[in-house]
């Protein structure tokens, strides 16, 4: 007679993969759609879920954000899976947006409708959450006007770090005050100069965008050159000793010219002996071969 092994009843907070089948916080899990997932969590980890996706290319990124109900934007995504779920969850206009309003949907929604980046209000959790983010006191165009711009500034630039995520913050912050402060005439000289100084600690102001850019535009042979110019090598030595371009130009260009023109040549020696691998003769022409190397005939 069989028995049944009981199921083995995970801690509270934890959960076992049903992918790897190892034992995790609930926090190492997706939240996944409660249509599909009665518990509110994927049955497989973040690692597992993310794995599947780079296995199985762009459909494994739509199954996932299919089963979390998260919409895929193109101009978001910047091909991290894991960075662009993490920021759709930490901006309130997108948390009510579900994968029906991806991009990918286009077809069948107009493209004008998916994007709800600038709601024109904020339900009573999304107030609540942008309270908690930007602090209280705010009216609720102004936090609609802060989530806007921040998930503009996490579109455009690779934010992976918590200290940039913080300057954006305050970047966010300083441009509201001077938008307010232009509204009722005030001077924003010292806004201006907070600004630029956050933008510069950010890595953020133009002049430091081309120049970042501009590595990216240079052609080969101008970055070679910047690095002769800036990183030298101190020792060729042992470069020297696997320089194949020197003997081959001194062989093939070099000792032709200087026999054409009858001219002595003080790598004769190793010309002849180069020429001499690639040479089919008889004996009478070796003897001949064997002369010339010696510079008589």
């Amino acid at each position: 007679m069989t028995t049944t092994k009981p199921k083995t009843k995970s801690p509270p907070n934890k959960k076992v993969c049903e992918k790897c089948e190892k034992l995790k916080a609930t926090s190492e899990f997706y939240n996944g759609d409660k249509m599909f997932f009665p518990s509110g969590k994927l049955h497989i980890c973040k690692d597992c879920a993310l794995q599947i996706v780079e296995e199985n290319g762009h459909d494994g990124l739509l199954g996932l954000l299919r089963m979390i109900n998260k919409p895929f934007y193109q101009d978001l995504y910047k091909g991290d899976t894991g960075d662009y779920v993490r920021m759709l969850n930490s901006m309130p206009q997108y948390k009510n947006v579900g994968f029906t309003q991806s991009d990918t949907l286009a077809q069948l929604i107009d493209v004008s409708s998916i994007k709800r980046a600038k709601p024109t209000e904020l339900s009573e959790e999304d107030l609540k959450e942008s309270e908690d983010f930007w602090g209280i006191g705010k009216k609720e165009r102004d936090y609609i006007w802060l989530n806007t711009e921040f998930g503009g500034y996490l579109s455009k630039y690779e934010v992976d770090s918590k200290t940039l995520e913080d300057l954006i913050t305050e970047i966010c912050l300083t441009r509201l005050d001077i938008r307010t402060r232009r509204e009722i005439g005030q001077d924003v000289d010292k806004q201006i100069k907070t600004l630029n100084e956050l933008l510069t600690a950010a890595n953020l102001k133009p002049v430091q965008e081309t120049g970042a850019q501009s590595v990216d535009q240079e052609s080969f042979g101008t970055l070679i050159k910047k690095w002769e110019d800036t990183r030298p090598i101190q020792d060729d030595s042992e470069w020297k000793k696997h320089d194949s371009i020197g003997k081959y130009l001194k062989v093939w260009f070099t000792g032709h010219l200087m026999r054409m023109f009858s001219l002595e040549n003080k790598d004769e020696q190793e010309y002849f002996e180069e020429i001499n691998k690639y040479t089919v003769a008889t004996d009478d022409s070796e003897e001949n071969t064997e002369g010339d190397a010696d510079g008589r005939n």
